[in-house]
Parts: C-alpha cells; structure tokens; sequence
C-alpha cells in the first residue's frame, strides 16, 4: 500500500516549480500533506472562513468569485490544475480569514498542506519563496486585468470578448452556458444580461436556445468587440 506522502509526492508533479525543491522543510512539508478529492459543485472556500492551509490545485477547475451585498456574483479569477491556489496564499500571508468565495466547476484534486509547514517552508526555502512569489505576480496581472476591463470597458464589450473567448476555448459553435450563468460571471444581473445578448442575436452575431448559445457570425461578433473598443 502507498504511503499518503508517496501519493502526495507523485500530484505534486504536477507543479514542475515545486518537484524539483530539495530543501529539507520542503520535503517535511510534502510528508505533512494530505490529498483531497473534490466533487463537482462543492464549495471549497466561503467568504468569513479561516484560513488554515496552503493549498496546491493537482487538476480541475475552481472558480474564485467576490460576492456584493446585494448578492450579485463576480468572477475573479480561475485556478487550473498545476497552480498555486493564491486566494489561500494571499490569506496565509496576511494572517485573515478568506474575503472570497471558491466553488470547484468540475471534478478537483487538491494537495493540502498544514499553515506550520507552510510557513517554515516560506522561512527556509528560497527556491519555495521564488515559486510563490511568482505565483502571486501572475495573479496580480490577471487582478488588473480585470479591474481595467470593469473600470474601463462597457458590459457590452466584455460579454462579446468573453463569449469569443469561450467558443476558442471550447472548439464548438455550441456553448452550453445559461444568462444566469454569464450574468454571474460578469457581476451584472441577469435581465441586463438578457436583453444585451438579444441585442447580439438580432445583428447576426449569436442564435439563443435554452441552455445554450451558438455563434452564428465570428466576424459578427468580433466586429462587436473592435467597435465598440475604439
């Protein structure tokens, strides 16, 4: 039988900046970890939680969303499998309780690792501060990115760039994707997301079904983005 360090050991190769650390806290820590199968729709993280362990995301997605008071969702950011999970880094570090929300989209497989180990890793091992370090300023890209586009660029504009994003990504005309959904997403309501996604069905650039959205026009839908950028 495989000893849970072995196990944790053999996800974490998943994070090439990692598996090549031979300091001695590194290796305590990995010995320390524990493994964690994540159904589909579990939510990970609630905004008001402690913060007790650094988390290392093996595969599947999880999504990392801010919550208004009036109970409006938007989207942050997307973990993937091989990343730092920066949302428990972030709150390690400064010693707080989550002010986030995380929910797993799909099945997820995480490598969990106590918040002592953590920080004496972060102490010891300069190769470790390095990969967090790193970590962190990709994320802050992807932070600003979106701060530029809320503060900057109209919905309409981020809808069109997002829904071409999607249909690149998902290599189909067909994209299985409620208003609700993308409303959500983009930290408005759903009948403003409606009403622009019938805007863009009625020049050609979608066809709206249940469920479900097809692009109809890429140069439509791209001209929409260019347009209304300028």
């Amino acid at each position: 039988m495989r000893s849970s360090a072995d196990s944790v050991v053999e996800r974490l190769a998943a994070f090439p900046t990692l598996s090549g650390i031979e300091d001695s806290s590194w290796r305590d820590a990995m010995r320390s970890g524990r493994c964690m199968d994540i159904p589909a729709g579990t939510v990970m993280v609630r905004k008001g939680q402690p913060c007790l362990d650094f988390v290392l995301v093996v595969s599947g997605t999880i999504r990392v969303y801010e919550t208004g008071e009036n109970g409006r969702e938007i989207l942050l950011y997307r973990l993937y499998g091989g990343e730092i999970c920066v949302l428990t880094l972030t709150h390690l570090l400064q010693g707080v309780a989550y002010t986030a929300c995380a929910v797993a989209e799909n099945d997820v497989s995480v490598v969990s690792i106590p918040l002592s180990q953590f920080q004496r890793t972060l102490a010891e091992s300069e190769t470790f501060r390095t990969a967090v370090l790193f970590a962190l300023a990709r994320r802050l890209s992807d932070v600003m990115q979106l701060v530029e586009q809320v503060a900057f660029h109209s919905l309409d504009l981020r809808l069109a760039c997002m829904l071409g994003q999607r249909f690149e990504a998902g290599g189909s005309p067909r994209l299985k994707i409620t208003h609700q959904e993308l409303a959500r997403e983009l930290g408005t309501t759903r009948e403003v997301l409606s009403r622009l996604l019938k805007s863009f069905e009625h020049r050609g650039c979608i066809r709206l079904f249940r469920g479900q959205i097809e692009l109809v026009s890429p140069a439509a839908l791209g001209s929409w983005s260019v347009r209304r950028s300028v």
